[in-house]
């Protein structure tokens, strides 16, 4: 391309600017919502749309012709995950759902002894049927870049951006060899983490399964108390972020696992009854109490230190409702 048609193209981009934004929020929302769906967990999904510095230097650096509609990448969206496992599902995700003009494995660009970083690349388009939707209506032919990788991948992406290091060639032979270690470091990595993630899985399960008692050997951990909640509170929503909170809760009442378990075989035939007069006096719909609601209302009723420590936080109600019920708890001891 020529620098005379340089005006002409950034005149156009101006003109489809509008469009491409509206192409960036259906894309983010679209992935979200798809991601959400298959209860896969992302670090994060960040987007842009290219800038005109940006385009300009693409353009004098590879030359195309004087038509916006052939650089693929005027929108850009990167879906962060934190595993591998998790890229597989959201892979097929934008395989299904998107109109696919072309995707590579960067990896694949690679060598044996070459260092680089695992990202999956799509240059996508939306399908007929999205475009009759009022958010997507005038977005035909319009292509946007979609990057899946993990946060390791991402890390390698940034930190050797920094360095300046895009491939193998940029590198100075005094810094391969070290840069190759770290890349197959980040890829090691990257796969252990997937196995421990398995293992968690794994362990959780056979602990919900199990019908054994629990020996004060056994560790109570984060894995060992969900693993609980999918036993005995699979019903009951909880918050990951409220965990640690709850496990230290659970071990100022000075409870084992053992002793814990112990407690909620005990408490259980009378927390539903114990529930329904607690909404009833909030006027709060069932179910009042998420798993961390009903583990804390256990302790109320098993621990002397933890519910003094805490009563007085209470709503008149609810402490009235513990009082009964702590006696009532105690009276079948």
């Amino acid at each position: 391309m020529t620098e005379r048609n340089m005006p002409e193209l950034i005149r156009q981009y101006r003109e489809l600017k509008p469009k491409v934004e509206r192409l960036r929020g259906n894309l983010v929302a679209a992935l979200e919502d798809m991601i959400a769906q298959k209860n896969v967990p992302i670090f994060t999904i960040e987007s842009r749309i290219k800038d005109e510095n940006s385009l300009l230097e693409k353009i004098s650096r590879k030359g195309y012709e004087a038509q916006i509609e052939n650089i693929d990448d005027l929108c850009g969206i990167r879906v962060i995950c934190y595993y591998q496992t998790d890229i597989v599902i959201t892979c097929k995700l934008i395989d299904d759902e998107f109109d696919i003009v072309s995707k590579e494995d960067k990896q694949d660009e690679l060598d044996d002894n070459q260092f680089g970083y695992r990202s999956f690349h799509y240059v996508v388009k939306l399908k007929s049927e999205w475009l009759t939707h009022p958010a997507a209506r005038g977005l035909d032919g319009l292509k946007a870049e979609i990057q899946v990788r993990t946060m390791l991948m991402h890390t390698w992406s940034a930190i050797s951006h920094k360095l300046l290091y895009k491939r193998a060639s940029d590198v100075p032979p005094q810094l391969r060899r070290k840069l190759n270690r770290l890349s197959a470091l980040i890829e090691l990595a990257d796969e252990q983490f997937d196995a421990i993630k398995d293992m968690k899985i794994e362990y959780k399960n056979d602990f919900s399964r199990s019908n054994q008692d629990f020996s004060n050997l056994d560790e109570l951990n984060s894995d060992s108390l969900l693993a609980l909640r999918d036993r005995y509170f699979n019903k009951r929503n909880y918050n990951d972020e409220d965990i640690p909170s709850l496990l230290e809760d659970i071990r100022e009442a000075g409870f084992t696992l053992k002793e814990l378990i112990e407690n909620i075989e005990h408490a259980i035939p009378i927390l539903n009854g114990m529930e329904v007069e607690e909404a009833d006096c909030a006027d709060s719909e069932l179910p009042m109490w998420g798993f961390s609601g009903v583990i804390r209302t256990i302790l109320d009723l098993t621990s002397d230190d933890f519910y003094h420590s805490r009563e007085h936080t209470l709503p008149d109600y609810v402490r009235a409702s513990r009082d009964k019920y702590r006696q009532v708890l105690n009276s079948q001891i």
